[in-house]
């Protein structure tokens, strides 16, 4: 890699990681709520976190060396000062970007794989299903029909 793209590469490796655990743990995270907690989360976090770090530096990278090789063919091309500015941006935005959305369909394939490995066979300590009221209303009937206090043969109540 050109000395020149190391730092543009180390800021644009720290964005993608960035976008990656953000955007993608909240994903993760509503996806596990939906699943009523059946996650070993720290496991899954540690391993996804990993995971963002490695796509974030591996798509940047993959990024600027196909970018590298168009914006060198388009800056061939370009005779003045705006179309060279157009041949940087516009020639190398491109390949940027899609090896970012690469790494983000890699990261979700990835991040549904880890979840799969950090599942846990214990019972969810979150239970949103609620008692049907049908069994609830006829177990106070039944509590309000019998007497609260023993019949006496004496009186009638």
């Amino acid at each position: 890699m050109d000395p020149q793209l190391t730092s543009f590469f180390i800021v644009l490796a720290i964005i993608w990681f960035l976008l990656y655990w953000v955007l993608g743990g909240v994903f993760f995270a509503v996806i596990a709520i939906m699943r009523l907690g059946r996650v070993r989360t720290v496991r899954f976090s540690c391993l996804f976190t990993l995971l963002a770090l490695c796509l974030g530096a591996g798509a940047s990278y993959l990024g600027l060396s196909r970018a590298r090789d168009v914006v060198s063919a388009c800056l061939a091309d370009a005779t003045t000062k705006a179309e060279t500015i157009a041949a940087i941006f516009g020639c190398g935005f491109a390949n940027i970007l899609s090896s970012f959305l690469l790494g983000a369909a890699v990261l979700t394939i990835g991040g549904f794989i880890l979840m799969s490995i950090s599942k846990s066979k214990s019972k969810p300590w979150i239970i949103l299903d609620q008692p049907d009221e049908e069994a609830v209303a006829s177990e106070i009937k039944l509590q309000e029909d019998k007497p609260s206090v023993p019949a006496s043969k004496f009186f009638k109540g």
